[in-house]
C-alpha cells in the first residue's frame, strides 16, 4: 500500500523546495542534492535516464548514474531518472535529500500536487514515493530549468550515444 505524505498542506523552504517529508527547520546546506533527467529520441523512441548526487555543503559529485532504457517515452525516462537516483541515494545511506529536475510533471506528481493518470507512470510514482517516505528522514523537491540541470542532462545524452548504462562513484 502506498505511503501518504507526512506534510499537508505543503511547506516550502526559503529557496523554493516543497517539503515532502521532514522538518522545515532542516538546513538545505546539510542535505544531499539529487538531480535527475530523462531523454527520449523521438518521443516515443529510444529512452535514457540520468541522475547525479551532490554532497552537502561543498556540492561535490558523489555519484553519477545513467540508464539505457531502450524503447520508451519521455515521461517514463524522466521518472526512471528520478527512480535510479533515489534508489542509489538510499543505498548510499543518504537520509536528507533535496531533489531537482526539469520535468514539472514528475516533480509535481511526486510531490503529490498533480494526479498521476497514466498507469505506467503511476507504478513508477508509487515506487518512488514509497522509497522517499520510508528510506529518508527529509525530502524536498523543486522544479528547475534545463540550464540548472546540466550534469544530469549530459548523462542522458552520453548514455544515448553509448547505448550503455553506467554507475560511477566519484
Amino acid at each position: 500500500m502506498p505511503v501518504s505524505p507526512v506534510l499537508t498542506p505543503p511547506i516550502q523552504t526559503p529557496s523554493g523546495y516543497t517539503i515532502l517529508k521532514g522538518s522545515a527547520e532542516r538546513s538545505e546546506s546539510s542535505c544531499y542534492l539529487l538531480q535527475f533527467d530523462g531523454l527520449c529520441i523521438p518521443n516515443p523512441g529510444t529512452a535514457t535516464a540520468g541522475a547525479v548526487l551532490w554532497s552537502p555543503g561543498d556540492r561535490q559529485i558523489v555519484f553519477e548514474r545513467g540508464e539505457f532504457i531502450g524503447p520508451g517515452t519521455n515521461n517514463t525516462a524522466e521518472y526512471t531518472g528520478l527512480l535510479i537516483g533515489v534508489q542509489s541515494a538510499a543505498d548510499f545511506g543518504v537520509k536528507a535529500l533535496l531533489i531537482e529536475g526539469d520535468s514539472a510533471l514528475v516533480i509535481q506528481q511526486t510531490g503529490g500536487k498533480w494526479k498521476v493518470n497514466n498507469e505506467a507512470l503511476r507504478v513508477l510514482n508509487t515506487e518512488i514515493r514509497n522509497l522517499l517516505l520510508t528510506r529518508f528522514d527529509f525530502v524536498a523537491l523543486r522544479h528547475v530549468f534545463r540550464t540548472a540541470n546540466v550534469a544530469a542532462d549530459k548523462i542522458t545524452n552520453d548514455v544515448y550515444k553509448a547505448e550503455k548504462s553506467f554507475y560511477r562513484v566519484v
